[in-house]
């Protein structure tokens, strides 16, 4: 049961080890994003989500480290009564030798040793008491062993107990770098946003020219979604909606794959959730996602994020291209891109790259969105929330 109990704690150590230096990564990324849409505009509703991502990571990771030091503080309060209980048993070993040397004082010579052998009436007792002193002298020897061994381990937990030492030092010293940074960045965000408080007319311009190349968008997907249920029912012989074995298949192993399917992209934050959200800075103002959006280094390649089959290439004027793609039962759709890499009835397999996501001038932002769609034979297809079926880091 202890042994279980240490793989256990192990176990949730590494683990919050991961997940700290999981969180540095993408902290040091954000900073990377912040200052890629900051050269363009730090006023914009841009940086104030990525700067907001920051601040939930920092907070995130503070967390994490003040868990680490929990656990690391528990170590060190175990090691010190382990090498507590040592040196009991170490004082015990030295005591026990002392007496055996004191004894041994007395029968230092042969005759002394002789004369205790020989001084029985019996052979047998004689013979018994040689193998005692024969014991005694082996069994003395194994003390003198035993607290070698003792000293070596408490200077081995002595070594164990410094290194931790160590370690928390490293660690309360990240926590205070991230409380610091966390308030500098909380102060830049109560700044962003008294700014883009003032530039309320702008905003709503801005989020009406989102809007309308957003529901453009979901229109032609939706269309071309449905031209491909019409395209199935055309290809059967009853008429209605079927899949392949193949389809159904892909479709099934979709589903089987839900929390567990990679982002669209190799790094980057999330800086739009799925659904209706008031906007931050506009009281009133509802946003509206069908999917979740992704801001990435520029550069970035958009991959899909299971096997499939591309249906179309849709280009939508001021917001580039988007692909939509087949896994039997599911589509999902990746926009925002500048160069694709792909064509229509092209069979891809999972994080296939599609194209480069198109880098924006005016923000400095490099952005996609995912969408996920679900088909239910002749009920129009409904949007599924991405974030129930991507991995999450």
């Amino acid at each position: 049961m202890l042994g279980l109990s240490a793989f256990s704690f192990a176990q949730s150590k590494a683990e919050l080890e991961r997940q700290r230096r999981q969180k540095e990564k993408e902290i040091e990324l954000t900073k990377k994003l912040i200052a890629e849409t900051g050269l363009k505009e730090k006023k914009s509703l841009d940086y104030l989500n990525v700067l907001n991502v920051q601040i939930e990571t920092r907070e995130s990771l503070i967390h994490t480290v003040r868990q680490e030091l929990k656990y690391l503080n528990e170590e060190i309060s175990d090691t010190r009564d382990i090498i507590a209980s040592m040196n009991k048993d170490l004082e015990i070993l030295k005591a026990e030798y002392t007496n055996m040397v004191r004894f041994a004082y007395k029968t230092r010579n042969n005759y002394n040793k002789l004369g205790f052998i020989l001084s029985v009436e019996s052979f047998n007792q004689s013979y018994k008491r040689l193998k005692l002193l024969q014991n005694y002298s082996r069994f003395r020897k194994k003390q003198m062993e035993l607290i070698l061994e003792t000293k070596a381990n408490i200077e081995k937990k002595l070594a164990e107990l410094e290194v931790k030492k160590q370690e928390q030092l490293k660690l309360l010293n990240i926590q205070n770098n991230e409380k610091e940074n966390l308030v500098n960045d909380k102060a830049g965000q109560a700044k962003l946003l008294g700014n883009l408080k003032k530039e309320k007319a702008k905003l709503k311009k801005e989020l009406i020219k989102k809007e309308r190349i957003r529901n453009e968008l979901n229109k032609k997907i939706e269309k071309m979604i449905l031209a491909e249920i019409e395209k199935n029912k055309k290809k059967t012989k009853s008429g209605a909606f079927e899949l392949t074995p193949e389809a159904a298949l892909l479709s099934q192993d979709f589903v089987n794959n839900k929390g567990k399917l990679p982002w669209p992209i190799e790094k980057g934050i999330i800086s739009e959730t799925y659904g209706k959200h008031e906007h931050p800075t506009l009281k009133g103002v509802v946003v509206i996602n069908n999917g979740i959006k992704f801001i990435c280094p520029k550069g970035t390649d958009a991959r899909v994020i299971f096997n499939g089959t591309v249906t179309n290439i849709i280009p939508i004027p001021g917001a580039g291209n988007s692909v939509l793609v087949n896994h039997g039962l599911f589509f999902t759709v990746y926009t925002n891109l500048d160069l694709v890499y792909v064509k229509a009835g092209e069979q891809i397999t999972t994080k296939f790259k599609l194209g480069k996501i198109r880098y924006d001038q005016n923000s400095g932002k490099t952005e996609i969105e995912l969408q996920i769609w679900k088909l239910h034979g002749d009920q129009p297809p409904d949007k599924q929330n991405p974030a129930y079926w991507i991995y999450k880091k």
